[in-house]
C-alpha cells in the first residue's frame, strides 16, 4: 500500500517519533501549526507520517491514513 499522509494521533509524540525514526530511518522536523502541530517525516516512498498530541480533550489516540 502506498502511504500518501499517515496521521498519528498520540498523547507520547516524542517515544512515536524515535520509534518511527529508529524502524524507517527518517528524520522528523519541528511542530507544523498547518497540521495541528504535527511532527512530520518523509517516507522513503514518498509519503509522509505526521505525529501529532490530541487537539481537544475528548479527541482519542488514533492511526489513520
Amino acid at each position: 500500500m502506498q502511504i500518501q499522509y499517515l496521521e498519528i494521533v498520540t498523547n507520547e509524540v516524542d517515544a512515536v517519533c524515535a520509534a518511527y525514526a529508529a524502524v524507517h530511518d527518517v528524520r522528523f522536523g519541528e511542530p507544523d501549526a498547518g497540521l495541528g502541530n504535527a511532527r512530520t517525516a518523509q517516507l522513503a516512498g514518498g509519503g509522509i507520517v505526521g505525529v501529532r498530541t490530541p487537539l481537544r480533550e475528548t479527541e482519542e489516540p488514533v492511526v489513520r491514513p
